[in-house]
């Protein structure tokens, strides 16, 4: 997983904004989370959380209130502010408090999206705090703890999210980061084609996006970054392609566009892929791209 510092720091915008931002895909089925169940009370939550937290997205107020950049722009997940006095003190209780803020550009602005909860604790505790009516599951990242610990992890989305509010990642991302709409959750949940094509094609416009974002210790290799880049150049040739099918909501012509962005994502998972020296290098690639496509571990 790739660590870096931002240059700069972010705008608030709050939901209602947010949402008038989001373009819909062709046969997009309504706003926030349709897709995932949630009670009234866990809805309640959320907008507590988010009324919390919104205030930090202004300008130096995450940095004043002891946030900081500790991971770089990932593709499905945003770039996280961390608060590391809250994840190093036991486990969060607080919900107004999460340790984590995330953000992602939104209609050309980078934007508060969600917050995150973590903390360290020893490996095989299963105990997990109940933050949310329903109790979601958090997700763990032993990569990121040291040896015989593992970082446990809860997100919160404030924009839609086709997993739910509480999902690992969010493909909406890198579509909302070139311009592009919100995806048809429902269709995603209902159509496992179509959700495979749209998650791989939220990873090659994330490489569009920012071209650091996913495994650019790789791409320095001389015979993955020149495959790279010219993957990532048919997948930025697509982008006013699909803005066109979705402004006319074309929907047949998205998804055949989507499809070939889809494609070029598999080429460079292949080149990633493909240069592993170590089987330990192949599974690493492999957990990493698998996690960032939505499958978190448990």
């Amino acid at each position: 997983m790739r660590w870096a510092c931002a240059a700069t720091f972010v705008g608030a915008v709050s939901p209602t904004a947010l949402r008038a931002q989001m373009g819909d895909m062709p046969g997009m089925a309504g706003m926030h989370h349709d897709a995932v169940a949630l009670t009234a009370k866990a809805r309640r939550q959320i907008d507590s959380v988010v009324k919390a937290t919104l205030p930090l997205g202004a300008p130096g107020a995450a940095a004043s209130a002891g946030f900081s950049p500790a991971f770089g722009w990932i593709p499905t997940m945003g770039e996280h502010w961390v608060a590391r006095g809250l994840m190093t003190n036991g486990r969060q209780t607080d919900r107004a408090t999460p340790s984590q803020l995330m953000f992602s550009k939104v209609g050309g602005k980078d934007s508060l999206v969600g917050a995150a909860y973590g903390y360290v604790t020893a490996v095989g505790d299963t105990v997990r705090p109940v933050l949310f009516d329903g109790a979601p599951m958090w997700h763990e990242h032993r990569d990121l703890a040291p040896e015989g610990l593992t970082l446990v992890m809860l997100h919160v989305w404030f924009v839609p999210s086709p997993d739910g509010p509480f999902a690992g990642t969010n493909p909406n991302l890198p579509f909302w980061a070139v311009g592009l709409g919100t995806l048809d959750s429902a269709r995603m949940h209902r159509d496992p084609a179509f959700d495979s094509r749209v998650r791989r094609a939220s990873l090659a416009l994330g490489e569009v996006a920012d071209s650091t974002s996913i495994l650019s210790n790789l791409e320095r290799r001389p015979e993955v970054g020149a495959a790279i880049r010219a993957r990532r150049d048919s997948v930025r040739a697509l982008i006013p392609q699909l803005l066109a099918a979705q402004k006319a909501k074309d929907s047949a012509r998205w998804d055949a566009l989507a499809e070939k962005a889809a494609k070029q994502w598999d080429g460079m998972y292949d080149a990633y892929i493909g240069s592993a020296r170590t089987k330990d290098g192949h599974d690493r690639i492999e957990r990493y791209v698998q996690m960032l496509l939505g499958h978190h571990g448990e």
